[in-house]
């Protein structure tokens, strides 16, 4: 049983004040009955100084004296000490647990808005892909006819539907990046292929704002085992990002290997607008806009597409780099390992390392409620999730 620090120290504080009512107590009662009959106080003070002169050579004489005195001084600064540590130790005690409660609250919010907007976006793309589907009916005359200013306006309509149903869908893959509920899907294929699937399309983005779009692809590139539908929208979205920042001038890919490392380098440059250095360390964070306050340099869109590249990048092992310069354009460097190696799970690998342990013949015994028969329930060597 655990005796409180206060109660000792009340002990020790007791004890003191009775060794002091010992050896002081009579004198202070004989000395106070004698001014109450008209002594002077300075008799007071010398029967006082006579009691500790005699205390003084008392505990001087006796050794026992002196050493329980000691000790029981040097046990009262212990525990003081202690007891100032140990308050020290439950302040920082709580200060983690209140540290700790934050972090839940932090992560549980954190879930309740990726669910929150994993949930908008499925609500909201199925009215708009309904107005999209109707839009295209009636500009197709599928409806009748119609005049050429309805379908001038028809064709603003149409355009804004797609850029909102963009947005959404780039909400949806965010929250359910955020979420770890897009698994990796693990395939081996060429960066030719994807590199081809997205040449026709922003060549003819770029020819439409007088941009040039070169390719820097060799001839000869290992394949890669990863998810290819993530690196075809990490490029993806980089030449989106490039070709609405980019007004004139030109845009350069570039694709290479690292033999050393055994991973792959993909660079997309451009001549844009820039990002200011003072950005850069934020650009990866979601909704996040740089020029979202400048009318002249406003370009639409929520701020997620960068985020979303991130997100893709990480989860399939690599890096993303970038270096801009305001008014010059940015570059943005991704490097992906060649083969993507999945971190294990933490129950199948506690299961492989069990499997490693040596085998041993000796029973598993169990008692319960202290009971004197002990009860073999299974042997090591005989686990079936072990074999």
């Amino acid at each position: 049983m655990r005796v409180p620090r206060a109660f000792l120290i009340f002990l020790v504080i007791l004890a003191m004040l009775f060794g002091a009512w010992i050896f002081f107590g009579r004198t202070v009662t004989n000395s106070a009955q004698n001014i109450l009959k008209g002594a002077r106080p300075a008799d007071f003070l010398t029967s006082v100084a006579n009691s500790s002169l005699y205390f003084w050579n008392t505990a001087g004489k006796s050794k026992e004296l002196l050493f329980y005195g000691a000790l029981a001084i040097f046990g009262a600064v212990i525990m003081a000490i202690s007891g100032a540590a140990s308050s020290r130790k439950d302040t920082t005690h709580t200060v983690l647990e209140l540290l700790k409660q934050e972090k839940e609250k932090a992560e549980n919010l954190a879930k309740l808005k990726s669910e929150f907007l994993n949930q908008v976006s499925h609500e909201l793309r199925t009215p708009l892909a309904v107005i999209i589907g109707y839009l295209e009916c009636l500009t197709d005359g599928l409806y009748g006819q119609i005049e050429v200013k309805h379908h001038d306006i028809l064709q603003v309509v149409a355009k804004q539907s797609s850029h909102l149903k963009n947005m959404i869908d780039q909400i949806l893959i965010f929250s359910r990046l955020e979420a770890d509920r897009q698994p990796v899907r693990v395939g081996e294929f060429s960066i030719h292929n994807i590199i081809n699937d997205l040449r026709e399309t922003f060549e003819f983005l770029c020819r439409q704002k007088g941009l040039a779009l070169s390719w820097d692809v060799p001839g000869r590139l290992s394949t890669l085992k990863s998810d290819a539908d993530r690196v075809k929208d990490i490029l993806s979205n980089l030449l989106q990002n490039a070709v609405k920042y980019t007004d004139e001038g030109s845009i350069f890919v570039s694709v290479r290997e690292l033999p050393a490392t055994d991973s792959i380098v993909l660079e997309v440059a451009d001549t844009g607008i820039g990002i200011p250095e003072h950005y850069l360390p934020t650009i990866f964070e979601p909704f996040r806009q740089v020029h979202k306050t400048s009318t002249g340099n406003s370009r639409g869109g929520i701020g997620l597409g960068l985020s979303i590249v991130k997100k893709h990048v990480e989860q399939i092992k690599g890096t993303i780099t970038v270096e801009s310069e305001l008014g010059k354009g940015s570059t943005f460097k991704i490097i992906l390992p060649r083969i993507y190696q999945a971190t294990e799970a933490r129950h199948r690998k506690l299961l492989r390392m069990l499997k490693l342990l040596p085998r041993s013949d000796t029973p598993l015994t169990i008692r319960a409620n202290g009971a004197s028969q002990a009860h073999a329930v299974s042997r090591v060597s005989s686990a079936p999730w072990l074999n």
